[in-house]
Parts: structure tokens; sequence; C-alpha cells
């Protein structure tokens, strides 16, 4: 009786290793590779593999990237960037968005699947904002706190996503490097606001 029963736990354990082995596999291109925390909610991908010609422009203009992982661009949360505010023509449902990292920096840049750079954001500390930001930011915004500062590169311009807050009021400020404001949208006083070429 006793040899029974051990030769059946030993088929039961094997069962059960088997099982939970072919669990844990996964194929590599299912795997979730990219998180996006924002606030408590955290954001998963699925990466996704692209054409040898945009993995080869990519290299070239960010030869330092590391930890790059390529996700389809609808797959982007508006966290990482207000499309709406950002005033860039519609991405098409081929092109791609690289998560990655320069030194301890997260980027976002967006490519078609030719190859072709379309534009590219990163969160920046205050300290990095250009002098005229700033000026602009402490004449047009003196109550507001600054939340979050994203900046965007395109081909014709660099510009800072600038997020503030001022108790219930927020703001969202497009401002150029040169303290320009191109847009601002938010809600002041209970009133929504939306606003373009200051």
């Amino acid at each position: 009786m006793k040899k029974k029963l051990i030769g059946f736990t030993a088929i039961v354990m094997t069962i059960l290793i088997s099982c939970n082995s072919a669990e844990t596999k996964t194929d590599d291109k299912d795997t979730v590779v990219v998180q996006e925390k924002t606030k408590e909610v955290t954001t998963v991908y699925k990466t996704v593999e692209v054409a040898p010609i945009v993995r080869t422009k990519f290299v070239e203009r960010y030869p330092a990237a590391t930890d790059v992982q390529w996700v389809n661009y609808q797959d982007v949360p508006e966290t990482v960037v207000d499309w709406d505010l950002t005033g860039q023509a519609p991405l098409d449902t081929m092109d791609y968005a690289a998560n990655y990292k320069i030194d301890t920096t997260s980027f976002w840049s967006w490519y078609t699947s030719q190859g072709d750079w379309i534009y590219t954001v990163s969160t920046i500390y205050s300290a990095e904002l250009p002098d005229a930001v700033n000026k602009t930011l402490q004449s047009q915004f003196p109550t507001y706190t600054i939340t979050s500062i994203k900046k965007e590169n395109d081909k014709n311009r660099t510009a800072y996503q600038v997020k503030m807050e001022n108790g219930e009021d927020k703001m969202t400020a497009l401002i150029d490097e040169k303290g320009n404001i191109m847009k601002k949208k938010g809600k002041v006083d209970g009133q929504k606001i939306k606003e373009k070429n200051l």
C-alpha cells in the first residue's frame, strides 16, 4: 500500500511540475516589457517587432539609447503626451513608438514604418527649462505649482508641455524655447479654457 501511495504521489508531483513549467513559458513576441506608472495605475504594453530600417534609423539618431522597447503607437497612453496640445498630425496605425533610456532619462520616440522619425518626448525637471520658459511661467502662472514637464521635439521645434495646478484650478501650457505660449488648456474657476497661438 505504501508503494502505491508513493508511486501515486510521484505521478501527481510530475504532472504538477510539468503543468507549472508549461504555464511559465512565454513567447518573446508576447512578453510584456514596458510599464508606465502613473500615480497608482501601472499600464502594461506588449512589445512588437519593427522593420530593420526602423531600428537602423533609431540607432543612428539615438546611439546611446538603452532598454529599447517597441510598441504600436496607439498603445501609448495620453499621460505620455497630450496629442491635442502638441498639434501633431495624426499618426498612422502602422507607426511605432520606442520607449528607451539615455543615461537615467526615459524617452518615447515615434517612427513611421519606413523609419522616418516623427517626434520625441521626455520628462524633465524644472531646473532643465530654458530661462525664457521659466520667465513665462513666473509671469503668466505665478500662483501655479508645476506637476510635470515634458520636453517635446519634432522636425520643426522644441517645446515644453507644462502641467500645473493651483488648488482646484489645473492648466497645461505648451511653451516654445523662446518662452512663447503656443497653446494652453485647463480648468479655472470651474470653467474650461482652451487657447492657442497666444
